[in-house]
């Protein structure tokens, strides 16, 4: 796995450069626990949300139940702050990793 910091400071991992592992430590009063992605989805996922701000809280929600299902309690258990920050960091991997973001296809290399 490969450690990173968020621009707030907060680690998460890169695992096999295929999965986003989130380390969820937001409760004084319950234990941490990860959340992981897959910097991976089929089409189908996103073509519902097509016309969707995937800023908007909603947006994120159905995206992520759509590609991390088994999570969803881990996902209500996230404070509204910590699940923005690491559905953007998320992103951000997602971009770097697939030279496009959402919704924008990646350039051909022709």
């Amino acid at each position: 796995m490969t450690t990173k910091t968020t621009k707030t400071g907060r680690d998460y991992e890169i695992e096999d450069g295929k999965r986003f592992v989130w380390h969820a430590d937001v409760w004084d009063d319950e234990p941490p626990f990860d959340i992981t992605i897959p910097l991976r989805m089929k089409v189908g996922i996103l073509r519902p949300l097509a016309k969707s701000d995937i800023s908007d809280v909603s947006t994120m929600f159905a995206l992520l139940e759509g590609i991390i299902p088994n999570q969803a309690d881990k996902l209500d258990d996230l404070d509204v702050n910590d699940l923005q920050d690491m559905f953007e960091t998320w992103q951000d991997e997602y971009t770097s990793l697939n030279g496009a973001s959402m919704g924008e296809a990646s350039r051909s290399s022709s």
